[in-house]
């Protein structure tokens, strides 16, 4: 079975998580904290590097969400296919895809650590779900440095953060405005990859209920990162978003 290597509370990894769900394709996750989840993605694929990635039986490994959800997609029935079947749609997808994974993700991973990084407590609870408790012991005990080079490497500051905010605010006004012809998913009338990986990549700031960790609700952020999350949940895009957390993310 293959083995989906992750970040368990990084919306990144539920992206590759809920599009193998939404698939049907069996695997077993392997959560680690940040920082240490290196080893394992070096133990795995050769190099270091980020996740997801998902280690296949025998096959090699793919390092990237696009690459597990197009693998996920080849393997889905026809009636939980994640992608349009070709042509200009397909291509749109792709487009729109790349777009989220490069303007949306990293952006609202700034912006909501920006706010969380401060708070020990909090963060370690995050850090704590799903991961080895040896691990969690590490970075527990190593909490400042790790602090200092996840500030770093992500470039966390205000200005980083003030920046993020508003280019978070943007591409959700841009879906808005997608939405706006009355279509009921982002590439038309069929749920998949887009709608997946907009509403995952929302989870960090949006907090669905049926996110499948348990997590810090909205009412238990800091303040900065709770108001915003509330404010983007009254959008036409944070509502969509929610909304497909509702009807389309089933707990496996």
């Amino acid at each position: 079975m293959p083995t989906l290597i992750t970040i368990p509370f990084s919306h990144f990894c539920e992206k590759a998580r809920w599009a193998l769900d939404y698939a049907r394709v069996g695997y077993r996750e392997e959560g680690h904290t940040p920082g240490l989840h290196r080893r394992a993605v070096a133990k795995a694929s050769g190099r270091g590097g980020s996740v997801p990635v998902l280690v296949l039986d025998g096959d090699g490994v793919l390092d990237d969400s696009p690459l597990i959800v197009r693998w996920a997609d080849a393997r889905a029935s026809s009636d939980r296919k994640l992608l349009p079947t070709g042509g200009r749609e397909l291509d749109e997808a792709f487009s729109l895809e790349k777009q989220l994974d490069l303007e949306l993700a990293p952006h609202v991973r700034r912006f909501a650590y920006f706010h969380l990084l401060p708070d020990k407590a909090r963060s370690l609870e995050l850090m704590r779900l799903e991961t080895p408790s040896a691990e969690h012991r590490l970075i527990r005990f190593g909490w400042p440095l790790l602090r200092q080079l996840m500030k770093r490497s992500m470039r966390i500051d205000e200005a980083h953060a003030v920046r993020s905010r508003d280019k978070v605010r943007d591409i959700f006004d841009q879906i808005g405005r997608r939405l706006a012809d009355g279509r009921p998913y982002l590439a038309g009338d069929r749920f998949g990859a887009l709608d997946i990986t907009f509403a995952a990549f929302s989870s960090a700031l949006l907090a669905p209920p049926e996110h499948p960790l348990r997590r810090l609700t909205q009412a238990e952020f800091p303040p900065g990162l709770r108001a915003e999350g509330v404010s983007l949940g009254d959008t036409p895009a944070g509502r969509f978003a929610l909304r497909m957390y509702r009807e389309h993310r089933a707990v496996r």
